[in-house]
């Protein structure tokens, strides 16, 4: 099984399965949303996003593949990216990469691409020089919801830093994992090694 780890970005875009491929939940402000999909769809509005974040960032997150096809994706970077997350009573902090969203195909779990993902994902804050991930999780998360479920980030091991009775702000700290090492990479790799040896379930896109 050979497993791929690529930017997201328009020329990976349409790998992300729907709905997610179209959802601009994260991206655009409600009000925002609603005057930006009155003049364009959003499929359109989605590709603009991904573009601008690009630009600026170099990517928008990132997606998976497994022998050539795409099984899944996680959407993270700089939370002023995300004006979809101006609503949340809990602010992100300055030293961490968000991440907005992780999304695993059904039939793609237990076989170690949620390690690869967020693998991927704490290697991205530590090369954009953040110190931290940080999450909002859903306690009352329900099949596509564009919220990762509470319950799958603490079981791999996020922590709760600030908290809410529905939506509480998660934290990884890079510094923690690696404690007194100053190999932060080699750190992320056990931590996760011994993390997903029982790899817990995470919120499943449809199959496309």
């Amino acid at each position: 099984m050979a497993r791929q780890i690529r930017d997201l970005t328009n020329t990976t875009l349409d790998d992300v399965p729907r709905p997610c491929r179209g959802c601009v939940f994260w991206e655009y402000a409600p009000a925002d949303r609603a005057l930006t999909l009155g003049a364009h769809d959003a499929d359109f509005e989605k590709e603009a996003w991904v573009s601008e974040v690009s630009l600026v960032h170099g990517s928008a997150g990132k997606v998976v593949y497994v022998d050539g096809r795409p099984v899944g994706f996680a959407l993270c970077g700089p939370q002023d990216a995300f004006r979809g997350a101006d609503v949340f009573p809990l602010r992100i902090s300055r030293d961490a990469l968000f991440l907005a969203m992780l999304r695993i195909l059904p039939d793609a779990t237990g076989r170690g691409v949620g390690k690869a993902l967020v693998h991927a994902v704490l290697k991205e804050a530590k090369a954009r020089g953040k110190r931290a991930v940080e999450c909002y999780g859903d306690r009352g998360w329900q099949h596509e919801a564009c919220i990762v479920p509470a319950s799958f980030l603490e079981s791999i091991g996020f922590r709760v830093k600030r908290e809410h009775p529905r939506f509480p702000l998660y934290r990884i700290d890079l510094g923690s994992l690696a404690k007194a090492s100053k190999n932060v990479e080699a750190a992320v790799e056990a931590f996760l090694d011994n993390l997903f040896n029982n790899e817990p379930a995470v919120g499943k896109a449809p199959a496309r």
